[in-house]
């Protein structure tokens, strides 16, 4: 699954500029309904969720900053500097009711959202939403939708698209 995650990051970086118009034409991402939507399942049976807000993400750019020793650490520190905040949500132990009603719940969030990118992988399938600036330069409040695995990563904040592509880049040598 991380090799599917790097190749769509890559495909973003290729094409961000050229559909930037058209994610423009579509409605921003709702952090805060979507926060809303973990909050109300937080704590349910099977539900696991990890949230570092912006002070656990300052206090980790500090820590990051004063370890970074390669140029690989130097871009991963870059990518994440417009960082404010990251979620991450496994419900695979939750009930088939809760899934599916929590699943409803997100797609409905995200249904007019710019899908930036769609991979399908055998029986699993990757959604990845987000807001593209007007230039094509950056990407904010990225949500990953894996429901095959039932897992949602929100990255609220944003990310360079050259910043990314460095790291991607990296990833695969």
């Amino acid at each position: 699954m991380k090799k599917i995650i790097a190749m769509v990051m890559l495909v973003v970086m290729t094409v961000g500029a050229g559909i930037s118009h058209a994610a423009a034409q579509k409605e921003r991402l709702d952090s805060s309904a979507i926060m809303k939507l973990v909050d109300k399942y937080k704590g349910e049976d099977g539900f696991e969720t990890v949230t570092f807000g912006n002070l656990a993400v300052g206090l980790a750019k500090m820590a990051a900053n004063a370890t970074v020793q390669t140029p690989e650490d130097k871009a991963a520190l870059d990518m994440l500097s417009g960082i404010r905040k990251f979620v991450a949500v496994e419900y695979e132990g939750a009930s088939a009711s809760a899934k599916a009603s929590f699943d409803k719940e997100i797609s409905a969030l995200l249904a007019g959202a710019e899908k930036i990118v769609e991979v399908k992988d055998g029986g699993d399938s990757v959604d990845i939403y987000g807001t593209l600036s007007e230039d094509g330069d950056k990407i904010s409040d990225i949500i990953i939708h894996v429901p095959e695995e039932s897992s949602v990563v929100c990255i609220f904040g944003a990310v360079d698209i050259n910043d990314l592509g460095k790291v991607v880049r990296m990833e695969d040598e």
